[in-house]
């Protein structure tokens, strides 16, 4: 969690401003810790902070958005608490906060407007799988792997590399860049492999999946990607696709042909044999 703040010139301004922890995400809670100075040569009275969490994904936590102090001497600070809860629907973002301070001094009531910033991040959460598609051994297969994000916050700059091992051989390059995966996303990744004829039926299929979050955070995540793998007679078998039987086919058309041929020949040499010598 990221906090500045921006004064204009007043009696009041806020000094400083803190945050436990420093890190928040959706669904957690922090305490915002503001020190407003009294820059006046005369004692301040009647202070009251107050945040505007209007229209933001944010909410008071076990406590208000207001904050009194009877008042702050003159040169003096005090420290202004405040207690806040991000939603657990929050986009990743930098948001805004308005504060006003009012604060009664010789002339009277005065108001003023602040702002404090907050930054929001949260972890994508990635996963991976397989999508649908038949994988044969001792053949060229098409490998179609899907990146996920399900978390609130988006993935930027997403690379995926494959690994290597004796089960199959990369045919196309093994990185495969993506760009922005959004929250509640996906993209997908595809590979060209030929896998051994002799890899077991169920083969892992490592790869490593770099990215960057809201705040540019460099993020290196590793997955054993289970891929089922077929021989094509498996795959015959199980219906998986069917059989070719145009090598059958074939064979049966030249018997046909060469079986009729034999009977022609045969049928010559009996007619021939059956009209004798001609005297």
């Amino acid at each position: 969690m990221l906090i500045s703040s921006v004064n204009s010139i007043s009696a009041l301004t806020i000094y400083s401003v803190s945050s436990s922890p420093s890190e928040i995400s959706p669904g957690e809670s922090s305490r915002i810790i503001m020190s407003i100075k009294n820059n006046a040569n005369e004692d301040i009275e009647d202070v009251s902070v107050s945040l505007d969490l209007t229209n933001l994904p944010l909410a008071p936590y076990e406590s208000g958005s207001d904050f009194n102090a009877n008042e702050i001497l003159e040169g003096k600070t005090k420290e202004a608490e405040f207690n806040i809860i991000v939603l657990d629907d929050a986009k990743a973002g930098t948001y805004k906060i308005p504060v006003k301070i009012v604060y009664t001094d010789s002339s009277g009531v005065k108001n003023q407007q602040s702002l404090i910033s907050i930054k929001i991040n949260s972890k994508p959460s990635i996963e991976t799988n397989v999508e649908d598609g038949l994988l044969l051994k001792g053949e060229k297969n098409s490998l179609t792997i899907k990146i996920v994000n399900k978390g609130l916050s988006d993935a930027k700059f997403l690379e995926v590399s494959a690994g290597s091992s004796t089960n199959y051989i990369i045919l196309s390059q093994n990185k495969v860049y993506i760009g922005d995966v959004d929250s509640n996303d996906f993209q997908t990744a595809e590979f060209s492999i030929f896998i051994n004829a002799k890899a077991s039926n169920n083969i892992n299929f490592p790869i490593s999946v770099k990215y960057k979050d809201f705040a540019n955070k460099e993020y290196n995540e590793d997955f054993d990607v289970k891929l089922r793998v077929y021989s094509r007679d498996q795959a015959q078998k199980l219906g998986l696709i069917s059989k070719n039987n145009t090598l059958y086919i074939v064979v049966i058309i030249v018997v046909l042909i060469i079986v009729f041929f034999i009977y022609r020949a045969i049928r010559k040499r009996r007619r021939k044999e059956k009209s004798g010598p001609k005297w």
